[in-house]
């Protein structure tokens, strides 16, 4: 894309919204994508050692519960951050994103009991190579004045041998240039693949947007799955790496 400065686009901070879908799947997908769902940072707490993801209700057992049937094979330890986009009663809808070199993402629920407040403020700039999983990466650099510009990749069954002996790789990218509003940003896609601000062509339901949060030592990102093929999205918990990972 060839970017252009534009202003940023405030996104309210506001309650973590109900699990009563999340309960489903726990998915990023629904509570990033909306500007009145304020993501927020939470630890485990000094003292635990093995804090297993759960599954939802759709898992069956009764699930979200401690028993084996619910346990998911991922857990965290003392300390370790996650990113919370929706509560309910005694669970938490988190995700947890590693570093290199896999930048291995789980999303699931986690008993509240486990977790803790912990410091919100970003930790260091904007700058740098952020990555989620194998198929996601987004790189921000300096610009003039306050600006940042932004240049991101992803894919779809790029991980998939079959489908990437058959070519069958969707692929999408998104790019810009723009002022943050803090720790918050937002833009879309306008004409001739140019930056726009995120509310523009409001009736457009194909146009690309993202919207970005730093928090603690993650980037977190959300679009509408519109800025690629079938099924690529951008949405995810983003961990900085170095060039080139």
């Amino acid at each position: 894309m060839r970017p252009i400065t534009l202003p940023a686009i405030l996104i309210a901070a506001a309650l973590l919204p109900s699990l009563a879908a999340a309960q489903e799947t726990c998915d990023v997908v629904p509570t990033l994508g909306a500007a009145d769902s304020a993501p927020q940072l939470k630890a485990v707490a000094p003292g635990q050692k093995r804090v297993h993801f759960s599954k939802g209700a759709s898992g069956g057992q009764g699930c979200p519960n401690d028993s084996a049937a619910c346990r998911m094979k991922g857990y965290l330890v003392a300390n370790d951050r996650v990113v919370v986009t929706a509560i309910q009663g005694a669970y938490a809808c988190a995700t947890f994103t590693g570093g290199a070199p896999k930048f291995s993402s789980t999303t699931g629920l986690l008993p509240l009991s486990a977790l803790a407040d912990t410091p919100q403020a970003a930790e260091g700039d904007w700058t740098g190579a952020w990555r989620s999983g194998d198929e996601q990466e987004i790189d921000i650099r300096k610009a003039a004045g306050n600006a940042i510009a932004i240049e991101g990749n992803a894919t779809y069954g790029g991980d998939d041998p079959e489908r990437v002996a058959r070519g069958a790789i969707n692929v999408g990218q998104i790019g810009g240039t723009l002022t943050p509003d803090g720790d918050t940003a937002a833009f879309s896609a306008g004409d001739d693949g140019e930056a726009a601000p995120y509310d523009a062509n409001p009736g457009d339901d194909s146009v690309c947007r993202v919207r970005l949060w730093r928090v603690g030592p993650y980037l977190l990102a959300a679009d509408n799955l519109m800025c690629g093929g079938m099924n690529v999205s951008f949405t995810g918990v983003y961990s900085r790496g170095k060039p080139g990972q």
